[in-house]
């Protein structure tokens, strides 16, 4: 955030390590869309962690502009889809996502989360450069998981 964050030597030597770390893994990175993804290669030795945008939150990257396409419930719905049929053949997965945000609630996924382990998570971003401008209201924060 503004003022509180800055590039100093502390967070160079982090990057350092974490790359260094990374050169030492097989680990491979894509430039894709959950939609455009080959889910197909995965196994149970497997793990998919989803964090798409929170659909019912304020997040710049929901509304389709800046280079983002924007979320909407088919995405939730093509999204969920994904992960069943990861939980039916065995592969673990998590899922962040927001369940209540200002007053809405995101019915689709409230359904849907029925049918694995919900973690409420008690997150505080009073102190982020968070874009809402109402600070003040509640947001139910989740963590899905298959296992």
């Amino acid at each position: 955030g503004k003022e509180r964050s800055s590039f100093n030597p502390s967070l160079r030597a982090k990057f350092i390590e974490f790359v260094e770390t990374l050169q030492t893994k097989d680990c491979s990175f894509l430039d894709k869309t959950f939609k455009d993804f080959d889910f197909s290669n995965l196994g149970q030795d497997d793990f998919v962690y989803a964090d798409p945008p929170y659909r019912i939150s304020c997040g710049s990257y929901n509304d389709g502009k800046r280079g983002f396409e924007g979320w909407s419930e088919q995405d939730d719905l093509a999204l969920f889809e994904i992960l069943d049929e990861l939980n039916e053949r065995n592969i673990h997965f998590a899922l962040s996502n927001v369940i209540e945000h200002k007053g809405q609630q995101n019915i689709l996924l409230n359904e849907w989360r029925q049918r694995y382990h919900t973690h409420f998570l008690n997150a505080n971003y009073s102190n982020s450069n968070y874009q809402c401008k109402e600070k003040k209201t509640r947001t139910v924060e989740v963590l899905i998981t298959n296992y």
